[in-house]
């Protein structure tokens, strides 16, 4: 059965080494009973409160979603009771292409962006932190920078309505970032790349860099922007790619123009950078909280083959660990990410909270 989201064009990532051997995400559900049984069980459990915040969403608008979103549940419960069953019925079956469904699902019965409201009042709590969040960062000596930046996406990460442990704090009410960083796993992470990163930056400095941002609020306001501004100043030229459509809290790539504008009215490095076009924003084409590489748009591989670039930031659990965990490229690739997924811990022989840097060579 073929996808009904209808998409523009898709493009290969350039920078893929080998395009013909990838595969997006490399836990095959089909043939694995355990881990099927397992992710299954988490997109069951976390769709009541995906309709919860869809029906919350809609009455910000001053509409009724109780119907939409009883067809979206028929369609995605019908889904996952084939797939239990019958795990080929829809071709290969993995955390991926599950996503897709529920995206397929919400769309075909009009939902479009269930944590819009939760997206915006988290954007607003870390936007009116950034500004002093920054100021540490610029009087922090070099090797203290270089460790609160990548911990501060750490920390930023938290912010993630796809995993069970961390959904809940944030429907309880407010994560304080500084609490969060602070109380961060100490060195060595589960995956520590934090010298060799150093190391790099000081011997010879990237040139461009294509950044897969994550999720909204703290995620991107505190944790990847500073960490892209940190590469700007350093003389790269940074590409901030986001979802082209809306998936769980993702920051999408309107927002993301939205939230850099209001952020270079704050910060002259933002501002001179964007006049300059060393800060570039690109809808990545993606429109799940895992990635294909093989299905980016048009004018992400355009931007790739036009630039030098020789560094791509595969940011979050999904776009780090659950896909991409081990493709290659043809440029270093450092991926980041706090595991807050019991079965993406069990996978890389990790715990929960545990802490991913993981920088490999081109």
């Amino acid at each position: 059965m073929n996808l009904t989201h209808t998409h523009n064009d898709t493009a290969v990532f350039p920078l893929l080494a080998d395009p013909a051997g990838y595969i997006a995400c490399p836990w095959d559900l089909t043939t694995d009973s355990k881990r099927r049984a397992y992710w299954l069980g988490v997109f069951r459990r976390q769709w009541p409160s995906l309709v919860r915040h869809a029906i919350e969403e809609a009455a910000g608008r001053g509409e009724d979603a109780a119907s939409a979103c009883e067809n979206a549940t028929d369609q995605f419960t019908r889904y996952i009771d084939t797939v239990e069953r019958e795990p080929g019925a829809y071709g290969r079956l993995d955390v991926l292409s599950i996503c897709w469904h529920r995206e397929n699902a919400l769309r075909a019965a009009g939902i479009a962006d269930p944590y819009r409201l939760l997206k915006q009042r988290e954007n607003e709590r870390a936007l009116a932190l950034l500004p002093a969040l920054l100021k540490e960062l610029d009087a922090a000596p070099i090797a203290d920078r270089i460790r609160l930046l990548i911990e501060g996406t750490f920390a930023g990460n938290i912010f993630d309505m796809g995993a069970e442990h961390t959904q809940k704090m944030f429907e309880d009410g407010a994560v304080d970032f500084g609490v969060v960083r602070e109380k961060l796993k100490p060195r060595p992470w589960r995956y520590d790349a934090l010298d060799a990163w150093s190391a790099r930056l000081a011997s010879r400095p990237y040139k461009a860099a294509v950044v897969f941002v994550d999720n909204a609020g703290p995620d991107v306001v505190l944790g990847m922007i500073p960490f892209a501004r940190d590469l700007v100043k350093r003389g790269a030229t940074v590409v901030l790619a986001a979802n082209t459509e809306p998936s769980l809290n993702d920051v999408t790539h309107s927002e993301l123009v939205g939230l850099i504008d209001r952020i270079s009215a704050l910060d002259s490095v933002f501002r001179d950078a964007l006049k300059s076009g060393q800060i570039r924003m690109v809808e990545s084409g993606n429109w799940a909280p895992l990635m294909d590489l093989t299905r980016i748009s048009p004018q992400l591989a355009g931007v790739c083959e036009e630039l030098p670039i020789d560094l791509v930031v595969l940011e979050g659990m999904g776009r780090s660990m659950e896909s991409n965990p081990d493709c290659l490229l043809k440029c270093d690739v450092l991926r980041l990410a706090m595991v807050k997924d019991l079965g993406v811990a069990e996978s890389f022989n990790a715990q929960m909270f545990d802490l991913v840097m993981r920088h490999d060579q081109a």
